[in-house]
């Protein structure tokens, strides 16, 4: 039996109706129950936790203000601290406009849509590892082993409980759905509908969030299906010409949706304190080194590793990666030929070959300068898990097609399935609760998130001092469609500290101009014209001048803009097409 074949060849099963309903029905039910104890925290306690929990509410909430007041999402986030600071610009803005238009059409309830899109995200994980183990031939429990190791990982959890990095966990997962859509499509007779939309809005989603793990993931995936394709001939030969095409012309539309923001950062990200300032990465890096020690990763405690911030439990999934080195070395032994063995050893050298990146430092900075800006190394970690899921649903593979005691070994992963949800639910239970209620962040008293991060100041303008000079400022209601017009009175040349936080990549100013920044990294405005000498005059007369801020049409917002409108385009006559021809064959076979 080619074993691989098995990889790309959809089982729907032999039974009839009935029986494929009862066992949909089943895994549903599992994934439910799997989902439903991961995220009971969010669903049944008032409060926040710890990290950027609230942080990323709150950025959520701002931009559904945004696009309840517009009918569209903005680059920038406008409150009572600052105003067209490009938060959205540089930091996952589909995501954030998926999650505003969400809370709206839930009552304007971004909290809801929130929580919510976490529990989707949970269920998108567990689906896409369930769907691909479907695809390779699991069936029974050992189909939903590979997505219960993966969503109870140490890691997975930390991302959501302590880190609270709500864009990673969402980019984290949309890859397993990503894969196993793109599997379906690429080997189906034909494209089918469900399959494509899976494809269409998992990479929508994934490519519009967290940009780190866009750039890391999608490098480490094109590195491991290279290898796959050149090393393991039987892979080759399945992927079709005919269906690689397909996946490209789904893949390439869901990428320019989010080029409303995707062009201005790689246009602009250089200029943005973050992009520019190579010491800080390299200062973060150094120093959190000492968190992925050899006994902090391979233990069985999930346990706080960081002594200065509680509950990042950063352990391997060392019980599962015994287990393979187990299952390995009794199947191998025996079965040493064939598609899976090869595809086994790729996976494990694959993660192998991360766990070593990942704790060497020096590794990281050699790498071209947008693979060094991850700040902190145990953000591999996750792709750790994931290479090690791939190990186990490879064995699995393998053991299944085994003979005799081979086949029966298939159990001993059982344990180790029950011990890691187990951890999962101490580590869940454990996490402590942020002393923040949910709802201060809605209250003026949250404004300290927006005063709180830097890392999209425009760091090319000179600093001046803002002690002697007037202050300008631009309230938070007074910008609507990216755009705010006020009349100041001023005498000409004055300079004036604002509270604009964006920079002049971003930013059309007319009857003012950009002189500089001041401490908090906001723009300093001369007003008007200024005199010959260049320097206002005490004497001269106070006139009264309009000023106005609008986002600036550069090519690169343009551009934006444009592959934006492109991909929503070809997605909806791509759909109707075939929605079209989906009809069309039900109705020839109804007749």
């Amino acid at each position: 039996m080619d074993h691989f074949r098995r990889l790309l060849t959809p089982a729907l099963g032999s039974h009839g109706p009935s029986r494929l309903f009862s066992q949909r029905s089943a895994a549903f039910l599992v994934a439910a129950v799997t989902v439903g104890v991961l995220a009971w925290p969010m669903l049944f306690t008032t409060s926040g936790f710890r990290g950027d929990w609230e942080h990323h509410l709150w950025y959520l909430w701002h931009q559904s203000l945004a696009i309840r007041a517009d009918h569209a999402p903005s680059l920038f986030l406008n409150t009572e601290y600052s105003v067209f600071y490009p938060q959205y610009a540089f930091y996952g803005g589909t995501i954030y406009a998926l999650g505003g238009s969400l809370a709206i059409v839930l009552g304007n309830s971004p909290l809801t849509a929130y929580i919510l899109s976490y529990i989707l995200c949970f269920a998108a994980a567990y689906g896409g590892w369930h769907w691909i183990a479907r695809v390779v031939g699991l069936r029974g429990w050992s189909a939903h082993a590979p997505a219960l190791l993966f969503v109870t990982s140490a890691c997975y959890i930390t991302l959501v409980y302590a880190e609270g990095d709500w864009p990673e966990f969402i980019a984290m997962s949309m890859i397993p759905l990503m894969v196993a859509s793109g599997l379906s499509v690429v080997h189906a007779p034909r494209l089918r509908v469900l399959p494509a939309l899976a494809l269409v809005g998992s990479s929508a989603v994934f490519f519009g969030s967290h940009i780190l793990t866009v750039l890391w993931a999608s490098t480490l995936f094109a590195l491991t299906f290279a290898a796959v394709a050149v090393c393991v001939p039987a892979a080759r030969r399945q992927l079709r010409p005919r269906g690689l095409v397909r996946v490209a012309a789904l893949l390439v539309p869901a990428v320019l949706v989010n080029g409303w923001f995707l062009a201005p950062l790689v246009a602009y990200a250089s200029h943005t304190r973050i992009g520019s300032q190579y010491a800080v990465a390299y200062g973060d890096l150094r120093f959190t080194m000492r968190d992925v020690s050899f006994a902090h990763l391979f233990t069985f405690s999930r346990a706080s590793t960081i002594g200065e911030v509680p509950d990042y439990a950063l352990s391997l999934p060392t019980l599962p990666i015994i287990w393979v080195l187990v299952s390995s070395a009794l199947v191998l032994g025996r079965v040493r030929v064939g598609a899976w063995p090869r595809m086994l050893a790729l996976f494990a050298l694959a993660t192998a070959g991360i766990i070593v990146v990942m704790t060497h430092a020096g590794i990281i900075l050699a790498l071209p300068k947008p693979y060094t800006l991850l700040q902190f190394s145990y953000r591999l970690e996750t792709y750790v898990a994931m290479g090690v899921t791939a190990c186990v649903l490879a064995l699995l593979v393998i053991l299944r097609s085994s003979p005799g005691r081979e086949r029966r070994w298939i159990w001993t992963l059982v344990p180790v399935l029950a011990f890691s949800a187990l951890g999962a639910i101490q580590q869940v239970d454990a996490y402590p609760h942020s002393s923040l209620p949910r709802a201060a962040v809605f209250t003026p008293d949250s404004e300290v998130f927006a005063s709180a991060f830097d890392d999209y100041d425009y760091v090319p303008l000179p600093l001046a001092s803002e002690r002697a000079l007037p202050k300008l400022y631009i309230p938070a209601g007074l910008v609507h469609d990216n755009h705010a017009a006020l009349t100041v009175s001023v005498r000409p040349g004055q300079a004036v500290a604002t509270n604009i936080g964006g920079g002049p990549d971003l930013l059309h100013i007319t009857g003012a101009s950009i002189v500089g920044v001041d401490q908090r990294a906001q723009l300093v405005l001369a007003l008007a014209s200024p005199p010959s000498d260049a320097s206002p005059n005490p004497h001269t007369a106070v006139t009264s001048d309009r000023i106005s801020i609008s986002e600036a049409q550069s090519a690169p917002v343009v551009l934006g803009r444009v592959s934006t409108l492109a991909g929503v385009l070809l997605l909806a006559v791509g759909l109707a097409a075939l929605l079209a021809r989906s009809w069309r064959e039900r109705t020839r076979g109804a007749s």
